[in-house]
């Protein structure tokens, strides 16, 4: 996670996620736009680069500049970033122990206007497969989650949030007004260990 930026009435949100490609080494960066009242994903554009001098910072920098007509028009200025309201603490790789499996659920309190409020996180089993089952821990299948703020479901997917995601964690939390961006972490198998593919959940609290 790189940076988020709401539009002046709050009904959009950007963000911008950077890293280097497991295996390759490879930089990549994606730029996506939400929509904080429906919840829908209206634009996510991503850069790789074989040059692996080129950094992802590089490559978030070309995309604001080629899609800053559309950030115009959504009412973005991407020089007002956000100040998270929460950040879990972060691993310097990814582990499965750090997430939810099926079964779990967590409450994290979150400071969003001037007093602490529940973000709840469940993981549920599913019956979805996974191509790769033995790269997943003991005896766990996909899992799906559930996330609620004091009481109000923002976010339950009938699936898998991707491809063989079997556990979940809660890692960052920004807020303008009553819109609100959740961003989650899937784990799913990796090239080596786990890797932990950002989920976005852009909300309109009650």
């Amino acid at each position: 996670m790189r940076q988020v930026s709401f539009s002046a009435d709050s009904r959009r949100v950007l963000v911008l996620t950077g890293h280097v490609q497991d295996g390759s080494g490879f930089p990549e960066a994606t730029l996506h736009l939400l929509d904080t009242g429906t919840g829908r994903t209206l634009s996510r554009q991503s850069l790789t680069s074989q040059d692996t001098t080129v950094t992802p910072s590089d490559l978030l920098g070309r995309l604001l500049r080629t899609q800053s007509a559309r950030l115009q028009a959504a009412g973005i200025d991407p020089a007002r970033a956000s100040r998270p309201r929460y950040v879990a603490p972060a691993p310097t790789l990814p582990r499965w122990s750090d997430a939810l499996k099926a079964g779990e659920s967590r409450t994290q309190p979150v400071f969003l206007w001037s007093r602490p409020v529940p973000f709840v996180l469940k993981v549920q089993r599913t019956a979805a497969t996974c191509a790769f089952p033995d790269l997943l821990p003991g005896g766990e299948r996909p899992a799906r989650y559930t996330l609620s703020v004091n009481g109000q479901v923002v976010s339950a997917p009938g699936a898998p949030a991707a491809p063989c995601a079997a556990r979940y964690l809660l890692e960052r939390v920004d807020l303008r007004g009553n819109r609100v961006l959740v961003t989650l972490r899937a784990y799913q198998p990796g090239f080596e260990g786990p890797t932990a593919l950002p989920v976005f959940v852009a909300a309109t609290l009650r």
